[in-house]
């Protein structure tokens, strides 16, 4: 192997293993982009048609041609009154929807697994934050959105919220229908801020969980997740009049966009357009054939909307493939990665995998033999570290503490102290203490027991953990 070019030969590597892609991103390394010729053709010139703001190419910071005809276009399709291509990610857009949506000092109500930029988003913007707990399914260890009675106490601990911070869908697909809460909750005069980023292909089909793209002042789509863009390439879908947001997309997003990434954005847009309606249909009654197929081995579950909690509705385009207790879905995904399957992601007792229209009844077949030829003995795990559901103290708030000085101190003494990071266990990839909120003893005997099982924790570093210096 060339020794300098190690992220390039690694890549390349990759490549040539001719993995099955089942994880990110939605146009599953470039095939998406083959389901018609001017997808072909895209996907065939990329490192030809890498330019920069020449004409008759427009400019993402001043639209006036090509590329606004292309955003008013996305409008259309999502039923909403402007909508903005994002060349960083739905992170640009959370950021953006924030600082335009909110002032310094308001308060505003957030979901505690929200997404990491949203975080980031609260300390810049400094922010008050309430946090709504997530629920937690303790049967099937995983976890859920907040529903109407986790977000109604949230916000009844506020003395004067602003707005509201949702995620719809989390991680796992899972959702909870949230249409009669954000109307309310706008009648009370809160901004919406929808974190969509799993959702940008629902509402194509009736059987997939409703799009929320008309409903919040702001929804941010990764289109690059579920769809044939492009990695970075996400959707800033508004429906408010706002006055600051084209500031704050030029000083969130780099002056020099790539026009790869948008193309890719405008051939997603199309797509669903074109194909979106009848490609899902055909997809959604695939995965329901193999879901029964591979569930009837009797090795792993793929879970099901009649499995989960009253009221929660699942994409049906995501597996969420369990083992029984006492097994371990971190296994699970190094077991598919020998079989050239590559998952999405891991939690405790399974993995998740993210199947697209670009998937073939060969691919589902794949999956199928890799859990038929499954030694499940092999995936034993004594694994004692559970979900958590504790609610810490919040004495300040993320930004007050991110501008203080911190130390690092051995977990046992961190006990009263109060954490300058968030301290994240994976899974379920839910802050267990937030920045700014005291450490109690149930919280570290949790952070210890999961140093014990040797499972991931962000936020702790050789058995240590930095609180603010009081």
């Amino acid at each position: 192997m060339n020794t300098k070019l190690p992220l390039l030969n690694e890549l390349l590597k990759y490549h040539e293993e001719k993995n099955l892609i089942l994880s990110m991103p939605g146009n599953k390394s470039g095939i998406g982009f083959l389901r018609d010729s001017i997808g072909k053709k895209f996907a065939e010139n990329l490192g030809y048609i890498d330019i920069t703001e020449v004409e008759p190419l427009d400019n993402l910071h001043c639209p006036e041609g090509v590329i606004k005809e292309a955003q008013e276009l996305l409008s259309k399709t999502y039923n909403v009154k402007k909508a903005y291509f994002m060349i960083n990610g739905s992170s640009g857009g959370n950021l953006v929807s924030i600082f335009d949506a909110f002032n310094e000092g308001d308060e505003v109500v957030v979901e505690r697994n929200c997404h990491k930029s949203i975080y980031n988003g609260l300390i810049l913007r400094k922010l008050k934050v309430t946090y709504i707990e997530p629920v937690i399914d303790y049967e099937n260890d995983l976890f859920f959105p907040p529903n109407k009675e986790n977000i109604y106490d949230a916000i009844k601990k506020c003395q004067n919220p602003k707005g509201i911070i949702l995620t719809y869908p989390n991680y796992f697909g899972i959702c909870y229908d949230i249409e009669e809460i954000i109307k309310d909750l706008k009648q009370k005069g809160l901004k919406i801020i929808i974190d969509a980023a799993h959702g940008a292909h629902f509402g194509i089909n009736d059987r997939l969980p409703k799009s929320v793209a008309s409903l919040g002042d702001y929804v941010i789509l990764s289109a690059h997740k579920t769809l044939p863009a492009l990695t970075q390439g996400s959707y800033l879908l508004v429906n408010n009049e706002c006055g600051n947001i084209e500031f704050y997309l030029k000083a969130f997003m780099t002056t020099s966009p790539s026009y790869l990434i948008m193309a890719s954005l405008d051939y997603a847009r199309y797509y669903l357009d074109k194909y979106g309606k009848g490609d899902y249909e055909l997809l959604i009654a695939v995965c329901e054939k193999w879901r029964e197929k591979i569930n009837k081995i009797n090795k792993v579950h793929i879970i099901s909307k009649e499995d989960l909690k009253e009221d929660y509705d699942i994409d049906i385009t995501r597996y969420i493939m369990m083992l029984p207790k006492g097994f371990s879905g971190h296994k699970l995904l190094d077991y598919l990665r020998t079989k050239k399957i590559q998952a999405e992601m891991s939690f405790s007792r399974g993995v998740v995998l993210i199947l697209s229209p670009f998937n073939t009844e060969r691919d589902f077949n794949t999956i199928y033999d890799a859990i038929v030829g499954l030694n499940l003995s092999l995936l034993k795990d004594d694994n004692k570290a559970k979900y958590f559901s504790i609610i810490p103290k919040k004495v300040l708030e993320p930004y007050e503490t991110f501008k203080l000085q911190g130390k690092l101190c051995f977990i046992e003494e961190s006990e009263g102290k109060i954490s300058k990071e968030m301290i994240v266990p994976y899974p379920p990839g839910i802050p267990l203490i937030c920045a700014g909120e005291v450490i109690t003893k149930d919280a570290i005997n949790i952070i210890k027991d999961y140093i014990k099982n040797e499972r991931s924790i962000i936020g702790v570093v050789d058995n240590k953990i930095e609180v603010v210096i009081p």
